[in-house]
């Protein structure tokens, strides 16, 4: 992988007008960066535990996958992927703990973290690679790692008002609880508050934030500092 080559491209990431072209720049990354014909982005709920389908992208174009949405508890390869922050090859053998759909004729698929500091923002799922699994090795997945943590970056940058939104101290809290994954149950039984309690400090900070979902209210978050 040429690394400059990347930097061009996250530069550009980074000046794109918009998200929604911020989002189909990054993922076309995975295409005209890497040796790979296929890609999809899935944004990462950490309190649900879930994926869920934004864009694939191939050398035809790029289009919704909208309606996919995956509980990641039952899918290890990817929890796997999500928990280390680390790019990762799925094998013939551990493709079966995945649904048919995503293995549906490829004998290996790869899962590429997209994170900025301790939050996972998405993932980006591939189906293969044209010179199979025996040559996918540690300098590729070290580039995938890399462009997946700088994707993460660049869209927890996004550009947006330069005010700090008056948070109080547990909407931070559970920003913060957010973003090193705890689950709504679990920030309820530390915090000592009901789960009701919790979703409404999250939908709180969320509407502050002008965040659409959870991942993107704890990314703009950690832009403004607001939680680190």
């Amino acid at each position: 992988m040429n690394h400059p080559a990347m930097s061009v491209h996250i530069r550009q990431i980074e000046s794109a007008p918009s998200h929604e072209e911020k989002l189909v720049l990054a993922l076309r990354g995975f295409i005209e960066l890497f040796p790979f014909r296929r890609a999809s982005l899935f944004n990462y709920s950490a309190l649900r535990r879930t994926g869920e389908g934004m864009l694939s992208a191939s050398e035809r174009g790029v289009f919704s996958i909208k309606d996919v949405r995956q509980d990641i508890r039952s899918m290890p390869p990817i929890l796997s992927a999500i928990r280390e922050k680390r790019a990762q090859v799925v094998d013939a053998e551990q493709i079966r703990q995945l649904p048919v759909a995503y293995a549906r004729s490829v004998t290996h698929v790869l899962i590429v973290p997209i994170f900025h500091g301790s939050a996972v923002l998405g993932y980006v799922y591939i189906p293969g690679h044209t010179g199979g699994a025996a040559s996918i090795g540690t300098r590729l997945l070290d580039s995938l790692s890399l462009y997946g943590e700088q994707i993460g970056r660049a869209l927890a940058a996004d550009s947006g008002e330069t005010g700090t939104p008056r948070l109080s101290k547990r909407e931070v809290e559970v920003l913060q609880r957010m973003s090193w994954g705890e689950s709504i149950k679990e920030m309820a039984e530390r915090i000592g508050l009901s789960e009701f309690t919790i979703q409404d400090y999250i939908k709180s900070a969320l509407r502050k934030l002008e965040a659409q979902n959870r991942a993107q209210g704890v990314a703009e978050a950690l832009r403004r500092r607001i939680i680190t």
